[in-house]
């Protein structure tokens, strides 16, 4: 009488221990479909030099901005953060704004360009060398992290 339930109950954990995997791992994979959090910056290009130079562009933190242009492609502007110390923020992103954020929130025309990353490029979604903000907002905690108000690139 116990052995026929015993197989029964064999199998059902073999069952579930090949199918629960399976559906954790569906579930990880749909979780965030499409966002460009997955996407790693582009490299910097062969071709790219340097158009400017900063020590003092953001407002509350000491951040090395270096801007790139690429001789091949002049209306893309790649942008180079280095921060002379670590910054202990979490989920930082960068994003770029036409209008300088009013406390804490984003403005509504906000642009992800990427997750943050030391020493990383970054295209810059500009329009005609517009001048706007870079905005470093911690995701963690809802705050704009730093603001760097960047003029007319060439």
């Amino acid at each position: 009488m116990i052995q026929p339930l015993r197989a029964v109950h064999r199998r059902a954990f073999v069952a579930l221990a090949l199918i629960l995997p399976a559906i954790l791992l569906a579930g990880i994979e749909a979780r965030h479909p499409g966002t460009s959090l997955t996407r790693r910056a582009p490299e910097l290009p062969a071709t790219a030099y340097l158009v400017r130079e900063s020590n003092r562009l953001w407002t509350q933190h000491s951040i090395t901005t270096k801007f790139y242009g690429r001789s091949d492609s002049p209306e893309e502007i790649y942008v180079v953060l280095r921060p002379t110390q670590v910054l202990n923020e979490p989920d930082l992103l960068l994003y770029w704004s036409a209008s300088t954020p009013q406390g804490n929130s984003l403005p509504s025309e906000s642009l992800l360009v990427a997750p943050y990353a030391a020493d990383e490029a970054f295209a810059l979604p500009l329009e005609n060398g517009r001048p706007g903000n870079l905005i470093l907002f911690s995701l963690a905690h809802q705050t704009v992290f730093d603001i760097a108000r960047v003029e007319k690139l060439p």
